[in-house]
C-alpha cells in the first residue's frame, strides 16, 4: 500500500539554500510515498516566493514538472501491470475449463475494474431468436436490465455487431449515430447510464457477443482501454467458443459412439490449442519479447514464423523470399477484412498462413506462418490467435517505446539547459535499457529545415542505435548526445543518410568535448550561432566543428542573417566585385599578404607567383580599395576576407 507523504508549511526563518534543500527533499518524500497530486500542488504552493532568483525558481519549477512526470510514469507502470495480471488471470481461468458463466463474470468484473467503469455487462448473440440477450452483469443494480433482449439492428449492440468495432457513445440518450428502442432506452436511462462502450466478441469473423462497461456520468474512453478490453472480449470469445465446442463434442458423443475416434482427435486438437493459447497467454504476462513470441509459435507449430509491421517491413523472426509485396499485402487486407487467416501456397507446395495483427481498432502488421505441410483448422485457429498475442505484444512495445522516448526526450532537454546532470546514478536509469552516456560527452546539431524530428530520427534509427548515443528534437533542430570515439565520422555518416531520405544537405555543426553538465548551455548556444553563420554565409548542408567558426559566430551573434553580407560589402565589396568581374584573385592575394604579417616574399611563395606580380596586385588592390592600409581598417578587412573565403567553400 502506498504511503501518503505529509506535507509541512516551509519556514519563513531559514535561510534561501536551506529552504531550497528542505523543498528538493520534501519532493523526494512525496514521489517515495506516492502522494496524491494534491500534495505535489501544496508543495508547490508553499515554496512559491521561496527562491532566491529567477533561476532559483525556474530550477525549482523544472524540479516539480519532473518530479509529477515520474508519478505519471509509475502511474503508467503500475496500471499496465494491473491490465497484464488481469489478462493472465483470465487466461489462466480459461485454461482451467471451469464453468462458462464463473469466466464471464469474472471477465465481466475485471473489464469493470479495469476500466474504472460504475457498470460492466456482456451480451451474448442467441441464434435462435436472431437477437443478444444480457448474460451477465457487475455493478447493475435493476433486476430488469438483465432481461434486455437487442435485436441485431438496434443501439450500440446493433452497431457493434454490424461493424465488428469497438463503438462508444458519451452521450447514450441524445447520440443518433445508431437506432434508439424504447424499452432499451427506459431500461439504460433506468439505471442511469450516460457513457457507454461496446467491445465486439469476436471469433473467426463471427460476432458471438458484445462486452460493455458503462459510466453515469459524461466520460470517453481511451484507445489504451479499448485495447485492453479488446484483449478480455477475446478470451470471453474463446470461452464461449470452447463451450460450445465441448457441447458439440459432448453431443456428438451422444448421438454416435462410431465417432468416438473423430471426436477423440477433436478434442485432443482442442487441447493442443488451449496449451498452445495458455503458452502464449503466459509469455505475455511475463512481458515477452516479440521475439520470444515467434519463437514459440515456431516451435508449437513446428514451422517458421515472422511478424511484419503496416509498410510490411520485418520485425521479427523471416518471411519467404518467393512472397512478393503485392501478394502479402492483398493477403493482409483480405484478413483484416475477414477477421480471419488468409492461405497462400508457394511454388515449391510451401503453405503459408497470412493473419492481420490489429491492436484495439488499429492495423499494426500482421504474422506470416510458413510450414512445408499443410495446417489443420484448429492449428489455423493457433496461428490467428497467435496474430492476437502479437497485437497485445506491439501494443506493449509502443507504449513503452513512448516511455522510453518521453524519458530521452526529457534528458536531451535537462542535458542543454543545464538544469541536472542526465547521467548521474539517479537520472541514467532514466534511459533506455542498453544506453550508457558518460562525461565527457559530444554534441551533434543538425538544422532540420523543412522536414520533422520524427522523419529524420526514421531515417537515422540504425545510424543512432549504439549504446553510447541519444538523440531528441530541441528548439527545432535535432540534438544528438554521443560518447563516440570519432563524432566527425558519426556527423558524416548522418549527412549521407539524412541526403539519401530526403534528397537534400543539411547542415550539421559539431561541438568540442563537453566535460560535465554546467557548461553544455554555453556550448549548445555556440552550436546555434554557427548554424545562423553558415546561413548568413549561403553555405548550408556543411558538417564542420563549431569551433572553427565560433570567433566569427559570436562577431554575428544577434545581428541578423543579412548583417555578414552588409559586413563584406562595406569591407571588401570593391574587391569581390573586381574579382567576379574580371576573375582575378585579389581577395585570396589580400588575404595571404595579411596571414603572412604582411610579408610579399612568403605570400609570394604560398600564392606560387612572382614577387613582382604579388606587388602588381597589391597595387591594384590599393586602387581600387584603397582604406585596406589604414590600422583601424585592417582588422575588418582581415576578418571580412576569412568570412569571404570561408562563404566560398565547398
Amino acid at each position: 500500500m502506498s504511503r501518503q507523504a505529509d506535507v509541512v508549511p516551509i519556514g519563513h526563518k531559514a535561510n534561501g539554500s536551506l529552504e531550497t534543500a528542505v523543498y528538493y527533499r520534501r519532493l523526494l518524500e512525496l514521489l517515495d510515498g506516492n502522494a496524491p497530486l494534491s500534495s505535489f500542488e501544496q508543495l508547490a504552493n508553499a515554496a512559491k516566493g521561496m527562491a532566491r532568483d529567477e533561476a532559483a525558481a525556474d530550477s525549482m519549477g523544472d524540479a516539480m514538472a519532473t518530479a509529477l512526470r515520474l508519478r505519471e510514469n509509475f502511474e503508467l507502470k503500475r496500471k499496465r501491470e494491473v491490465e497484464l495480471s488481469a489478462l493472465y488471470e483470465t487466461a489462466r481461468d480459461l485454461s482451467a475449463l471451469r464453468d462458462t458463466d464463473q469466466i464471464l463474470q469474472a471477465i465481466v468484473r475485471r473489464a469493470r475494474q479495469l476500466v474504472g467503469s460504475d457498470i460492466a455487462y456482456l451480451s451474448a448473440a442467441d441464434e435462435e431468436h436472431g437477437d443478444f440477450y444480457v448474460r451477465v452483469t457487475e455493478g447493475v443494480m435493476s433486476r430488469d436490465f438483465g432481461r434486455i433482449r437487442v435485436p441485431r439492428n438496434i443501439g450500440v449492440c446493433g452497431s457493434v455487431a454490424r461493424t465488428r468495432r469497438p463503438f462508444y457513445s458519451n452521450n447514450y440518450s441524445a447520440d443518433r449515430n445508431f437506432d434508439h428502442d424504447m424499452g432499451i432506452d427506459r431500461a439504460i436511462s433506468g439505471e442511469g447510464i450516460v457513457s457507454i462502450l461496446g467491445i465486439p466478441l469476436e471469433l473467426e469473423a463471427y460476432v458471438m457477443g458484445v462486452l460493455f462497461v458503462g459510466d453515469r456520468y459524461v466520460r470517453s474512453y481511451t484507445p489504451q482501454e479499448m485495447a485492453v478490453l479488446s484483449s478480455l472480449g477475446t478470451f470471453a470469445a474463446l470461452a464461449i467458443d470452447n463451450a460450445r465446442l465441448l457441447e458439440e463434442a459432448q453431443r456428438a458423443l451422444l448421438l454416435a459412439k462410431d465417432a468416438n475416434s473423430a471426436l477423440r482427435a477433436k478434442a485432443d486438437d482442442i487441447e493442443q490449442a488451449a496449451v498452445a493459447h495458455e503458452q502464449l497467454t503466459e509469455l505475455i504476462a511475463r512481458g515477452g519479447t516479440l521475439d520470444d513470441l515467434v519463437n514459440r509459435v515456431s516451435n508449437l507449430l513446428k514451422g517458421q514464423a515472422g511478424v511484419i509491421d503496416e509498410s510490411r517491413t520485418l520485425i521479427s523472426g523471416s518471411v519467404p523470399d518467393s512472397l512478393t509485396d503485392d501478394e502479402l499485402a492483398k493477403a493482409v487486407r483480405e484478413s483484416d477484412r475477414l477477421g480471419r487467416s488468409v492461405a497462400l501456397m508457394t511454388a515449391d507446395g510451401k503453405t503459408i498462413l497470412v493473419a492481420a495483427v490489429i491492436g484495439g481498432s488499429a492495423r499494426l502488421g500482421a504474422l506470416v506462418f510458413t510450414r512445408s505441410r499443410p495446417l489443420s483448422p484448429p492449428e489455423t485457429r493457433t496461428v490467428e490467435r497467435s496474430a492476437i498475442a502479437t497485437g497485445i505484444v506491439l501494443l506493449s512495445l509502443d507504449r513503452i517505446a513512448q516511455i522510453a522516448h518521453r524519458n530521452v526526450v526529457d534528458t536531451v532537454s535537462a542535458l542543454l539547459r543545464g538544469i541536472t546532470d542526465p547521467f548521474s546514478p539517479e537520472s541514467a536509469r532514466r534511459l533506455p535499457p542498453g544506453i550508457s552516456l558518460s562525461w565527457p560527452v559530444t554534441v551533434i546539431l543538425v538544422e532540420l529545415l523543412s522536414i520533422t524530428s520524427a522523419q529524420a530520427s526514421s531515417a537515422l534509427r540504425s545510424t543512432l542505435a549504439g549504446r553510447d548515443t541519444i538523440s531528441a528534437e530541441f528548439n527545432g533542430d535535432l540534438a544528438i548526445v554521443t560518447n563516440t570515439s570519432d563524432p566527425e565520422r558519426l556527423a558524416k555518416r548522418i549527412s549521407e543518410k539524412l541526403e539519401e531520405a530526403f534528397g537534400q544537405r543539411f547542415t550539421i555543426v559539431i561541438s568540442d568535448p563537453v566535460a560535465s553538465f554546467d557548461k553544455v548551455p554555453a556550448e549548445y548556444e555556440g552550436l546555434r550561432r554557427c548554424l545562423s553563420l553558415i546561413r548568413g554565409l549561403n553555405q548550408q548542408g556543411r558538417v564542420t566543428f563549431e569551433r572553427s567558426l565560433s570567433i566569427y559566430g559570436l562577431l554575428f551573434q544577434n545581428k541578423g542573417e543579412d548583417a555578414i553580407a552588409s559586413f563584406l560589402r562595406s569591407a571588401i565589396g570593391p574587391l569581390v566585385e573586381q574579382d567576379e568581374k574580371r576573375k582575378s584573385q585579389l581577395c585570396i592575394t589580400l588575404l595571404t599578404y595579411l596571414d603572412t604579417g604582411r610579408s610579399v616574399q612568403k605570400a609570394a611563395e604560398m600564392l606560387g607567383i612572382h614577387v613582382n606580380t604579388m606587388r602588381q596586385r597589391l597595387d591594384t588592390i590599393s586602387q581600387i580599395n584603397p582604406d585596406w592600409g589604414d590600422p583601424s581598417k585592417t582588422l575588418e578587412v582581415h576578418v571580412a576576407l576569412r568570412l569571404h573565403v570561408l562563404g566560398q567553400a565547398v
